[in-house]
């Protein structure tokens, strides 16, 4: 018997069993935003998420903002959602800010009306691709016209500063300003004093068709069996 001078770190570990990091069935789930199709729920969810983070921190907040969005509807200060849950939930909060979408336009990425670009022999998958160009606006709305303007500004400067973070991460083409309204009062509704900034977009949405393979034909070929069998 020999005696091992190694050290200990160069020993080979009995204990540890060699597996997968990842598994197949985890590996081949679509739990990434790239992966996902952006359907008006995934924008609304995309876009509330980001204003929440902006208005979560003190440290994003400017000096004419002191609104600080908690998650604990009974602690922030400032309400941030959807434009449907507005009208459902909070309509005389104030200060608020709802997230609204505009007309949504597709076009095929190849030109074909069906968004074919692709075909994958060995698999026996039809690849599509379809680019969507819209807007989302940002309705900012305050007990008082500046406080509003200042919010309406504190959102342009963080979107527009982070735009090209944003249309990465988020997986967009384009992601930019496109108009802002500082003021808009209307004296008979409940959004008295708002202010909005509308972002313009574009996105691409792939995804595959599997063709169920074909039936294959069993044929028998007796040619020479005869011959073989006279053997």
């Amino acid at each position: 018997m020999t005696e091992d001078f190694r050290p200990a770190s160069n020993r080979p570990n009995d204990k540890i069993t060699d597996k997968m990091i990842m598994g197949n069935d985890l590996a081949q789930e679509e739990g990434l935003l790239c992966h996902i199709r952006k359907t008006p729920l995934v924008l609304y969810g995309m876009f509330v998420n980001i204003t929440q983070q902006l208005y979560g921190s003190n440290i994003n907040l400017p000096i004419d903002v002191c609104a600080q969005w908690d998650k604990d509807p009974l602690k922030t200060k400032i309400w941030i959602d959807t434009e449907y849950k507005w009208e459902d939930e909070s309509p005389a909060f104030r200060p608020a800010i709802y997230i609204k979408l505009g007309q949504i336009t597709y076009k095929s990425v190849t030109g074909r009306h069906d968004a074919l670009y692709s075909m994958d022999l060995v698999q026996g998958e039809q690849l599509f691709s379809r680019s969507g160009t819209g807007t989302a606006t940002w309705v900012h709305i305050g007990s008082s016209k500046g406080e509003s303007v200042a919010l309406a500004g504190a959102t342009l400067d963080f979107l527009d500063g982070f735009a090209t973070v944003i249309r990465d991460d988020l997986n967009f083409q384009t992601f930019q300003p496109a108009s802002l309204n500082p003021m808009v009062v209307d004296k008979e509704a409940k959004e008295r004093y708002r202010s909005e900034v509308v972002m313009e977009f574009m996105f691409e949405d792939s995804w595959a068709i599997k063709l169920e393979s074909p039936k294959l034909k069993r044929i028998v070929f007796l040619a020479g069996q005869q011959v073989l069998d006279a053997l």
